[in-house]
């Protein structure tokens, strides 16, 4: 297989899923916030969105690793047609996931959907004494 488009894929998908630690730890935070503002019964606007501005970082962050992840994915996918049988799978889960985040990854998870359905023969398992048997 190609160790190129391995390395891009694995970095996409640790890139992937640094967008979603991103977005955890920004539920966590604004969750400890709201119920530390819920204790003291008093809020100020001003206060308020500096917090929220505060805990947005991660969220922000996520989202650039998040995109330079899906565009890893799509150069392995697309560019140096990378075809392992786990890559597959992978985009498999990926594509559902990205189908919640309108309206982009809507649409990128429908057409990432189409070409794994259209294609699926493509990610087989390569072995040295299979391709030799081909070539024969």
């Amino acid at each position: 297989m190609n160790q190129k488009g391995k390395q891009l894929a694995i970095w996409g998908l640790v890139l992937q899923l640094g967008s979603v630690f991103g977005l955890v730890c920004t539920i966590i935070a604004m969750v400890r916030y709201f119920s530390g503002l819920a204790d003291s019964g008093t809020a100020q606007a001003s206060g308020l969105a500096q917090e929220i501005s505060k805990v947005l970082g991660p969220a922000a962050a996520g989202s650039v690793f998040g995109l330079i992840g899906i565009i890893l994915i799509f150069v392995a996918l697309f560019r140096i047609r990378y075809r392992a049988p786990w890559f597959r799978t992978m985009l498999w889960v990926l594509s559902i996931l990205w189908l919640m985040s309108f309206p982009l990854g809507t649409i990128l998870g429908i057409i990432v959907i189409i070409y794994l359905a259209r294609h699926k023969d493509e990610f087989t398992e390569q072995t040295p004494a299979g391709d030799a048997l081909k070539a024969a």
